[in-house]
């Protein structure tokens, strides 16, 4: 089921996103200012998804567009971090990039 599916993947996503900002505020490595307009970007940004989808489905009957936004959006960051790697593999070499470093890149 499509509605399954998202829900378990929104799950998903909001256990992945609170503790990593956990693991910031632990830290110490939080900029709060950029925290609490990104929150709320977030908020609305999800507010209006939501609308705008639930409208959708409605006029649609179908569960066919969850499943493709979602298979998207997993295949276009799958992507992006492909092309960022292979972007700092060119800048830095291999070697850089298969080694451990700190936290959002302190060690660079």
């Amino acid at each position: 089921d499509a509605q399954v599916a998202s829900a378990t993947a929104a799950t998903m996503i909001l256990f992945t996103a609170s503790s990593a900002c956990i693991s910031f505020v632990t830290f110490g490595d939080l900029v709060w200012d950029y925290a609490g307009l990104f929150f709320l970007l977030g908020f609305a940004a999800t507010y209006v998804g939501q609308v705008a989808v639930s409208a959708f489905m409605q006029r649609r009957s179908r569960q066919s567009p969850i499943v493709f936004a979602i298979g998207a959006v997993v295949v276009l960051s799958a992507a992006c971090v492909l092309l960022a790697t292979i972007i700092l593999a060119c800048k830095k070499g291999w070697g850089f990039v298969m080694t451990s470093h700190g936290l959002c890149g302190k060690d660079d």
